[in-house]
Parts: C-alpha cells; structure tokens; sequence
C-alpha cells in the first residue's frame, strides 16, 4: 500500500527574509506561469486548523509564488511561533520544508496510510472547499510531506 497519489503540486520553502529567497527563486526559475485557475470553491466541509493536535486560529506569514512549468514554490516567511513553518525555520533555516501531493481520493485515507507508516500528523487543516496536512516524514525523507485534497 502507498499514498492515493505522488503528483507534486508545490515545493514549501520556508525563509527569514522573503525577498531575498524569492528574487534567487525567480533569478533561477523566472516567474513561469500560474497553475490554470479552478472553478469556483464551493465550501462543503467546516473550517479548522489544528497544529500538534491543537487548535490554532493565528498562524502570521508573508507568502510569495514562484512557478515552475509543472510545480510551484511557495515561499513562506513566518512571523509568528505557533505553526510547523516557523518550528521549521527555527530548526533548519532557509531551506526546503516540504512537499506537497495532491490525494488521490479523501485525505482520511492517506492519514491513515502515513499514521500506519510511523508518520505522525504535524498539521492538518479544512479550508472548507479543500484539506491538507502535514506529515513528519523528516527523519527519513529530510522534509515534511504535505497531502492536500481537492473536493
């Protein structure tokens, strides 16, 4: 058994200084073009977010894209203390922190593959119109894994 899906959707770099790591970014990869746009979100689920199991509602961060042709990198600085980003910077710097797979079907079923695995659920949240969580995978893939699901 595996994940319902190994295509990558984005690559998570986190950073302490967001211009300075998306201008290397684009220096190398340009700008590229922005996924092709979805139709409209239509919220069916309830909205939560939940790091280490607790519920968090203040996670501060400036955010910038840089596209490739078939992935993009997010590029996160944090600004607060409460989220996997900045445990991530603090540990490891400017660096890659995960990866991110789009699921193959509901996202309960890869929690329950990863949790067999021996990978705990570091973060997991319900956007209402989509999920994603995060899985530390770190020990042995030297990131984190992000799954995220589509409705």
């Amino acid at each position: 058994m595996a994940l319902s899906s190994t295509s990558l959707v984005k690559v998570i770099v986190v950073t302490d200084d967001l211009h300075k790591t998306v201008n290397a970014y684009k220096k190398l990869f340009g700008t590229g073009k922005a996924p092709a746009g979805e139709d409209e979100h239509k919220q069916v689920r309830t909205p939560y977010t939940k790091y280490l199991g607790k519920d968090v509602t203040d996670m501060p961060m400036r955010v910038e894209s840089v596209f490739s042709d078939n992935f993009w990198f997010e590029i996160i600085q944090p600004l607060g203390h409460n989220d996997p980003w900045a445990a991530w910077l603090a540990e490891h710097g400017t660096s890659i922190c995960s990866v991110c797979l789009l699921s193959g079907g509901p996202l309960e079923a890869d929690e329950a593959f990863m949790a067999q695995a021996g990978y705990p659920s570091v973060f997991k949240q319900e956007k209402g119109y989509e999920a994603y969580e995060y899985f530390d995978t770190s020990k042995d893939l030297g990131v984190l894994v992000e799954v995220k699901e589509h409705y």
